[in-house]
């Protein structure tokens, strides 16, 4: 049940560029008891309160007019967008195609729900979200709920994540405890998620490399899988920074130069390039598989390489197919 004290301290922010869709929904709040409703009409204008001042909750309008919403939200789950990556969002959309409803999916929103919203399904949802929060998958390209059924073979497991909604409607602590609770809990959620996305980018790191190493510099994808190796260990060295994983960020940069070499040889298409990339490619090879073993041994090894591979690349055909 929701309390009280949760409906005048909860703090919740609208985005919708629809002002009267805008008004709507915060009338339906108001209406339903909480006293704390911001409103963001732009996108500059939410990605400013994100950074400077998070909400508890985010009601997001994903089919408005501006459709990098969804990757505000993606950004925010990934902790490149404000500094609380586990806010509680529903999204909300007026559109129903299927287009709309996989990108709010994707971009880590806890919820979507067709509009028009009635007052009483609103509650609803939020006070479902404050008794029952699912756990979130961390993968190389998705933070966010899990909302699988049945995990498959190679599948992510779900973490425990912070409830600020239920942390929020405590009955029994201090405004002043609550605020500090709700730190705790944030500061401990990040450094649980960042050490599991650093564990999944390494093991994403060595699958990348397992593909490369089989690819001819002329390959029609060899500098894109290039370009992921080197992306992917700049994601690990800017939480490997946070966590204080001191050893981490030089195998990284490493990685990265390595990679700027291959790319510039592969740009070049000199007559001795494949002997000239020898070197560099045996340095990644090397640094990509020495930084997978420290950070993620038991998933790294050639034969879960192989599997794991093999089990992308049916994905990969069953997504292109349908």
């Amino acid at each position: 049940m929701i309390s009280r004290r949760f409906l005048e301290t909860a703090e919740i922010l609208i985005y919708d560029p629809v002002a009267a869709n805008r008004n709507a929904t915060r009338a339906s709040l108001l209406s339903l008891g909480y006293r704390k409703v911001a409103a963001a009409p732009t996108l500059d204008i939410l990605s400013a309160r994100l950074r400077d001042a998070p909400p508890d909750l985010l009601l997001a309008e994903v089919s408005g007019g501006d459709p990098q919403i969804c990757e505000a939200i993606q950004s925010v789950r990934r902790g490149v967008l404000g500094d609380n990556p586990f806010i509680v969002v529903l999204a909300t959309t007026w559109r129903r195609d299927a287009s709309i409803i996989t990108q709010a999916v994707n971009s880590g929103a806890d919820d979507l729900m067709a509009r028009p919203v009635s007052t009483g399904l609103l509650g609803e949802r939020i006070r479902l979200h404050v008794e029952r929060r699912k756990a979130f998958v961390v993968t190389s390209d998705y933070i966010g709920p899990d909302r699988r059924r049945v995990p498959r073979p190679g599948d992510a497991p779900g973490m425990d994540v912070p409830n600020l909604l239920k942390l929020r409607a405590s009955d029994t602590a201090t405004d002043d405890e609550i605020v500090r609770r709700i730190a705790q809990s944030v500061a401990a959620g990040k450094k649980k998620l960042n050490t599991e996305k650093v564990r999944r980018d390494a093991v994403q790191l060595c699958l990348q490399w397992h593909m490369l190493e089989r690819r001819r510099s002329d390959a029609h994808d060899y500098a894109e899988i290039l370009g992921r190796i080197g992306q992917v260990a700049s994601e690990i060295k800017n939480r490997a920074l946070l966590l204080r994983q001191d050893a981490v960020p030089g195998w990284c940069d490493s990685i990265e130069d390595s990679v700027r070499t291959l790319l510039e040889l592969a740009r070049a298409a000199a007559p001795d390039g494949d002997a000239r990339r020898k070197a560099p490619l045996g340095m990644l090879g090397h640094t990509a598989m020495s930084l997978g073993r420290m950070l993620a041994a038991e998933e790294v090894e050639p034969a879960q390489l192989v599997a794991l591979d093999e089990l992308v690349t049916r994905r990969s055909a069953r997504f292109a197919a349908a």
